[in-house]
C-alpha cells in the first residue's frame, strides 16, 4: 500500500486594507464615496492582494479590520492600507474618522478615531508597507481648538513604510476635498495599468507631489506576480524503511508551524495591550497639556483685564486732574480766555499734539482729538511755564507753542 505526502511552502504574499467612510452620523457626508474605495479594492485583488474591505465602518469595526490586517501583514511581502474619508490632524498625528466619530475636544481623537501613525507601524510589519489617505475635510458643529485640516506626521517614520496624503499645507483648505477626489480617481486608473509601481502610486496618491509624503518610497512593482509552480507530490512506500523518517519530518514541520502560530498570537495580544496602554497614557498627557494650555489662557486673559483696568484708572485720574485744575483756576483771579476747541481745525490740533510730544509731554496718538491725554499734556506745559493750570491753552500760550509760520 502506498501513502502520499504533499508539503507546501508558506507564501507571505500581498495584503491590503481598504477603509472607506462616506455616510457619517454626526458629520457631513464625504465627497469621495465608497464606490471609489470598492474600485481600488478590486484593482488590488486583481494584482494578487488579499484585501480586507470595510465600507462605512464604525470606530469598532475599523479597529477590528485593522487588527485582522495586522495579523496578515506580519512577514508579508507587501502591505498597503487605503483610507478614504474625513481626516483631521492634531498634536503631530493625522486621524481617520470612522462614520460614528463624535468628539468634544481634540484629545477624544485618540480613542474615537484611527491614527495613521499607528497604521504606518502596522504596515511596516511587512517587508514593504504603505498608507494612502485620500482626505476630505469635516465640519464640526462646534469649533474644537487645536485641530488642523492639513496632515501632520511628527512621530518616528518606519524605514520600510511610506505614508502619502492627498492634502498638505500647500493645498488650500477649500481645495482639500477636490484634491482627495482627484487623487483617489488617479490611483484607481493607475492600478488598471499593466505594470504600475509603488512610487507611481505614491505620486498620484499625494496629488502629484502637492500632497504630503512621509517616509522613503521603495521601488516595488505592483504587477500581479507570476504564479509559483505547484510542488510535486512525494510518494513514499509504506513498506520502505525511509517511510517513517519522512512522516516524522512532516509532523515536526506541522508542530513547529503550530508553535509559531501560537507564539505569534501571544505576541500580537501583548502588542495590542501595550498599544492600548500607550494610547491611554498619551490621552492623559494630551489632556494634561490641554488643561495647562487652558490655564495659561485664563492667566493671560486675567492679565489683559488687569492692564485694561489700569489704563482705565489712568484715564479717570487724568480727567480728575483736569477737573481739579479747572476748579483751581476758578478759585483764583480771572484767567485769560482760552482757545476753544471749535476755533481750532484738524491741522492745528495735530500740530499741538505733535509739539507737546516733541516736548516730552504727550504720549498719545496724533489724532486731533483733544481728549484727556492731550489736556493732561497741556497742563504739563502750563506748569512748566508757571501759568494757571487749566488744560486749555490761552491765545498767548497757543502762539508760543505754535509760531505763526506753523499755524
Amino acid at each position: 500500500m502506498l501513502l502520499a505526502s504533499v508539503v507546501t511552502a508558506h507564501a507571505s504574499g500581498r495584503v491590503g486594507l481598504v477603509l472607506t467612510a462616506e455616510d457619517y452620523q454626526k458629520l457631513p457626508k464625504s465627497s469621495i464615496g465608497t464606490k471609489r474605495g470598492a474600485e481600488i479594492a478590486e484593482a488590488l485583488k486583481a494584482r494578487g492582494f488579499d484585501v480586507i474591505v470595510s465600507p462605512n465602518p464604525t470606530n469598532a469595526t475599523a479597529r477590528a479590520s485593522l487588527r485582522d490586517f495586522a495579523a496578515k501583514a506580519e512577514g508579508a511581502d507587501l502591505a498597503l492600507i487605503v483610507l478614504i474619508g474625513h481626516g483631521i490632524a492634531w498634536s503631530g498625528q493625522t486621524f481617520f474618522l470612522a462614520t460614528n466619530t463624535e468628539i468634544g475636544r481634540a484629545a477624544d481623537l485618540l480613542s474615537r478615531a484611527l491614527s495613521t501613525t499607528n497604521m504606518a507601524q502596522i504596515a511596516a510589519r511587512a517587508q514593504t508597507g504603505g498608507v494612502f489617505f485620500f482626505m476630505t475635510s469635516p465640519t464640526f458643529e462646534n469649533a474644537i481648538e487645536g485641530l488642523d485640516a492639513r496632515p501632520q506626521f511628527t512621530s518616528e517614520i518606519p524605514k520600510n513604510a511610506v505614508t502619502a496624503f492627498s492634502s498638505s499645507a500647500r493645498i488650500p483648505v477649500s481645495r482639500i476635498d477636490a484634491a482627495g477626489e482627484q487623487a483617489a480617481d488617479a490611483l484607481a486608473k493607475l492600478l488598471q495599468q499593466p505594470s504600475p509601481s509603488l512610487s507611481e502610486a505614491v505620486k498620484v496618491a499625494s496629488s502629484g507631489n502637492l500632497g504630503a509624503v512621509f517616509g522613503q518610497v521603495q521601488e516595488v512593482n505592483l504587477a500581479k506576480p507570476a504564479a509559483a509552480p505547484a510542488p510535486a507530490p512525494q510518494t513514499v512506500a509504506s513498506t520502505s524503511p525511509q517511510a517513517v523518517p519522512v512522516l516524522q519530518k512532516s509532523e515536526d514541520i506541522e508542530g513547529r508551524l503550530e508553535a509559531e502560530r501560537r507564539a505569534r498570537e501571544q505576541a500580537e495580544s501583548r502588542a495590542r495591550d501595550e498599544q492600548l496602554r500607550a494610547e491611554r497614557a498619551q490621552a492623559e498627557v494630551m489632556k494634561a497639556q490641554a488643561d495647562a494650555k487652558k490655564a495659561q489662557a485664563d492667566v493671560e486673559r486675567a492679565q489683559a483685564d488687569a492692564e485694561k483696568a489700569k489704563q482705565e484708572a489712568k484715564r479717570v485720574e487724568a480727567e480728575a486732574q483736569i477737573a481739579a485744575a479747572q476748579a483751581e483756576g476758578l478759585r483764583h483771579a480771572s484767567v485769560a480766555p482760552s482757545v476753544e476747541d471749535p476755533q481750532l481745525g484738524q491741522r492745528q490740533r495735530r500740530l499741538i499734539q505733535q509739539r507737546l510730544r516733541d516736548l516730552g509731554l504727550y504720549t498719545g496718538p496724533i489724532d486731533a482729538i483733544m481728549g484727556p491725554l492731550t489736556r493732561e499734556a497741556i497742563m504739563g506745559y502750563q506748569k512748566s511755564r508757571n501759568a494757571s493750570v487749566t488744560g486749555y491753552l490761552t491765545p498767548e500760550q497757543y502762539d508760543a507753542l505754535l509760531p505763526k509760520e506753523m499755524q
